[in-house]
């Protein structure tokens, strides 16, 4: 019984080293080779990574420069817009100030036409006035002849010497 006790270990010993070196001697291997394969995959993320990266910098770029000719685009769209509703409202404002230097000249010249008017009916009245004086001068002028005419017959009459007749009564 000692003998098991002394033997059994050593036959177990002898068969745990003989898988220990057949595992030992293709473990290294195994180990260089899962390494090996980590390392590549490894590279290959890496590198599959920075294309991605490059990609995703590439388009982020293009997408920079399109944000910024858009953005430009805007700006130069709202500058010509702003400049449009400027112009607009400098013709809106031109068009009113027009129109109340028009309304102003109108209240003018309908002042002037009414003082024309008045004028014009001053001087009908004196026109009136002046054909009416006219007529009357006229008339008078006409009737200081006949009464001169009359006056001179009648100092004819007065100057001529009286019939010897009339002188007696």
């Amino acid at each position: 019984m000692n003998k098991a006790y002394f033997i059994a270990p050593l036959v177990l010993l002898l068969v745990f080293t003989g898988f220990y070196v057949s595992h030992r001697s293709g473990y290294a291997e195994r180990e260089a080779a899962k390494a090996a394969a980590v390392a590549a995959e490894l590279e290959a993320r890496n590198a599959a990574e920075l294309e991605a990266r490059k990609a995703a910098m590439a388009d982020a770029i293009a997408q920079a420069e399109q944000r910024k000719k858009e953005r430009e685009a805007r700006a130069a769209r709202e500058a010509a817009d702003q400049a449009e509703r400027q112009s607009q409202l400098d013709a809106r404002d031109l068009a009113f100030r027009e129109q109340e230097r028009a309304g102003r000249q109108l209240d003018r010249l309908k002042k002037e036409i009414a003082a024309e008017r008045e004028e014009l009916a001053k001087l009908d009245a004196a026109k009136k006035a002046g054909a009416a004086e006219l007529s009357f001068l006229a008339d008078y002028v006409a009737k200081a002849q006949a009464n001169a005419q009359t006056l001179q017959t009648l100092a004819a009459k007065l100057a001529a010497p009286a019939p010897a007749g009339a002188a007696t009564k």
